[in-house]
């Protein structure tokens, strides 16, 4: 039987990811990578949500694993700009944490929902080959990086998995709310806005 380790933050992506690997069958163990970012802990409260109502659903999800690296401090933090959020160093951050768990696991694979839509350092093909590379060499076992939804527009992956997936359940926030006991997006940030034009362009009420 297949296993996949997928990173899970409970945004479209990696919800998407996680139900792809769930609906081919395989036993999926979800990560949660905590590197010190503020919107984290309200994050993995809404993750947490998500990962419950998908657990009545497929037997095969195992719990969430939680990583603490504390990478992030305030003079190495994310940038954000009217077009985008960077995060130095953030797909290898995540690939290398999750690693040595996956390995402990005997998964064939990590699952990474990243788009490939901005043109970051260590957000190409080549580079994300590189650590998967890299990653074999130093455990002598081969463990794919797996990147299914490289080249697509969120949009795309909105509309492609309505039918499966609860997105409306799915949060990704810089800034989120919690008000009277619930978490909400803040409606301003990037991505807020980077999730509201993927649902308008699927047609998919959010």
């Amino acid at each position: 039987m297949k296993k996949s380790v997928v990173l899970f933050s409970g945004g479209v992506e990696s919800t998407c990811v996680l139900y792809l690997k769930l609906l081919e069958g395989q036993v999926v163990y979800p990560v949660y990578v905590k590197c010190g970012m503020p919107w984290e802990r309200l994050e993995y409260v809404k993750a947490t949500e998500l990962w419950q109502e998908t657990k009545r659903r497929f037997s095969k999800l195992m719990p969430i694993k939680v990583l603490s690296l504390k990478t992030y401090h305030k003079k190495h933090k994310a940038i954000e700009t009217e077009e985008e959020l960077f995060i130095p160093l953030r797909n290898l951050t995540l690939l290398t944490a999750v690693a040595g768990y996956a390995l402990s696991k005997r998964a064939e694979s990590i699952g990474i929902g990243s788009l490939g839509l901005y043109p970051f350092p260590d957000n190409n093909l080549v580079y994300l080959k590189e650590v998967e590379r890299l990653i074999t060499e130093g455990s002598k076992k081969r463990l794919k990086v797996e990147v299914p939804f490289f080249g697509m527009e969120k949009g795309e992956v909105v509309k492609r998995f309505s039918k499966w997936v609860p997105l409306h359940r799915t949060f990704s926030c810089i800034n989120p709310i919690l008000r009277n006991g619930k978490v909400l997006h803040c409606g301003r940030c990037i991505k807020c806005k980077e999730r509201e034009e993927a649902f308008k362009e699927a047609q998919i009420p959010l």
